[in-house]
């Protein structure tokens, strides 16, 4: 392995690795931890049947990986910071390959749900510390080429597990999208520990483990009341106010904390404010809207699951085209407007889909592209009016705080939409027929109202979007 001196770091991060060695080895992580937030999806229904289940009991196993993931991440990046990058990454790789097997050899749903869980706590370490590899060891001047590569296995990871979740769970059977993690994860740990040498430590950063434990009480209380209060009003009712009490406890201490967890000072700029909620509204919407789309394609249009997966992965590159074309607007127009802009237009497109549910498919799938584009036009724009305001001591955390917003987002839109349409289903189909024009017209009526109230929620973030200043100046302070 090649390796030299850079004259601008210490001599424990002396090393250079050339980015085209280190990112394929961190990729392997950053792409199964990603890929295994998608590859899932397609094949709920065919698990769901295997384990004797139905929708609001599987929505779990995802609700459950991307909860905990978003809880981790940040406790794992702090972890890495404090006792190496390294170890943590290898630790996260080898704690996401025993999820995958314990997901494999899952004969409950219980048994699944916490099989995920490891897995995401795996796939924290994975997260957290992939990209920060790679920072640590290449060049300072092309960290801007190494994150966006990353930024592109991410998608890459995003778009290929609905057709490799449907291809696979078809013709193999649902266990080998966990079974495929283990020999690629085995290959990554083995690359890591050959060709990356051990990071730097930096034992004296104060951990705010406190911190860490109200922000996990107030999220699981939280999710833990929107599964169960249309079911049982006293619990969920009372898992939702623990979640509030935790909550601006949390608040109250990270505030004094002069470490905090999450930087609730620099939350103070309206610019960062306005972007971070509206990003967690537009991706609670748009999740919230693709979790549904694999129960109607089999359910309802009867497709199989290779079919679904081909048809899951048309939002994946509407967002690869509409990212070039959004980035180039985001120069020449006013990025608050743009922002904006994609916002309120996912809010019409789900609005449209809602009404149009029913119809052909040549319909359907070219609204949820646009959906996909629009959501595309927001982050962008919003990503970059973001960062702009951060102040330049504070990028890494405000970069955080926009993965953070994502991650809820996804949780939520999960969370909500599940708990919204089992409501409407039991409403319009109280009997639970599981054939027939009921079913068909009661899955419709469930989806269409569902897509409505998720509508209003980005037509919310479109705006408090606006909110934000207009033509935000990159801030330069130190």
């Amino acid at each position: 392995m090649h390796t030299e001196p850079h004259p601008d770091s210490d001599k424990s991060e002396s090393t250079i690795i050339p980015l085209k060695l280190i990112l394929p080895i961190t990729a392997i992580g950053t792409f199964m931890s990603a890929m295994d937030g998608s590859i899932v999806n397609v094949s709920l229904v065919t698990i769901a049947n295997a384990l004797d289940t139905n929708m609001e009991g599987i929505r779990l196993i995802v609700i459950a990986y991307l909860l905990v993931i978003s809880c981790f991440i940040g406790i794992a990046g702090m972890l890495g910071d404090n006792y190496g990058r390294k170890i943590v990454f290898q630790i996260g790789m080898g704690l996401f390959i025993l999820g995958s097997v314990l997901c494999a050899v899952s004969i409950t749903l219980e048994m699944l749900v916490f099989a995920r869980v490891i897995q995401a706590i795996g796939g924290a370490g994975l997260t957290a510390n992939g990209l920060a590899l790679v920072i640590t060891y290449v060049e300072p001047s092309i960290r801007g080429r190494a994150i966006g590569l990353n930024s592109l296995v991410v998608a890459s990871a995003l778009s290929s597990g609905p057709v490799l979740g449907g291809f696979l769970s078809e013709y193999i059977g649902w266990t080998s999208i966990f079974l495929i993690n283990v020999p690629i994860g085995l290959v990554g740990i083995l690359l890591v520990h050959r060709q990356i040498p051990e990071t730097p430590r930096k034992p004296n950063i104060k951990i705010d483990y406190i911190g860490m434990i109200f922000f996990i009480i107030t999220a699981f209380s939280f999710v833990g009341g929107v599964l169960i209060i249309f079911k049982d009003n006293l619990i969920g009712g009372f898992l939702i106010i623990t979640a509030i009490f935790f909550g601006v406890a949390f608040v109250y201490l990270e505030i004094r904390n002069p470490k905090p967890m999450i930087s609730i000072k620099i939350m103070k700029n309206r610019t960062i404010l306005a972007g971070i909620f509206s990003s967690f509204l537009c991706y609670m919407v748009y999740y919230g809207m693709v979790f549904l789309l694999p129960f109607f394609y089999q359910e309802v249009q009867m497709f199989s699951q290779s079919q679904t997966g081909i048809l899951m992965i048309v939002p994946p590159i509407a967002m690869a085209i509409m990212g070039p074309v959004a980035g180039l607007f985001a120069e020449k127009i006013d990025i608050r407007k743009l922002a904006s802009f994609g916002a309120f237009f996912l809010s019409f497109f789900v609005f449209l889909l809602a009404l149009t549910i029913n119809l052909e498919l040549y319909i359907v799938v070219p609204l949820v592209a646009l959906s996909a584009g629009a959501l595309t036009t927001f982050t962008v724009s919003n990503g970059t009016s973001v960062m702009n305001a951060a102040p330049t001591k504070d990028v890494s955390v405000v970069s955080g705080l926009i993965g953070l917003s994502r991650n809820i987002g996804f949780t939520l839109g999960t969370t909500l939409t599940s708990a919204f349409f089992s409501l409407f289903y039991l409403m319009h189909n109280p009997d639970e027929i599981s054939s027939g024009l009921i079913f068909t017209s009661s899955y419709y009526q469930s989806l269409e109202s569902t897509y409505l109230i998720f509508a209003l929620f980005a037509l919310l973030g479109a705006g408090i979007s606006l909110l934000r200043k207009s033509h935000d100046p990159i801030v330069m302070e130190e």
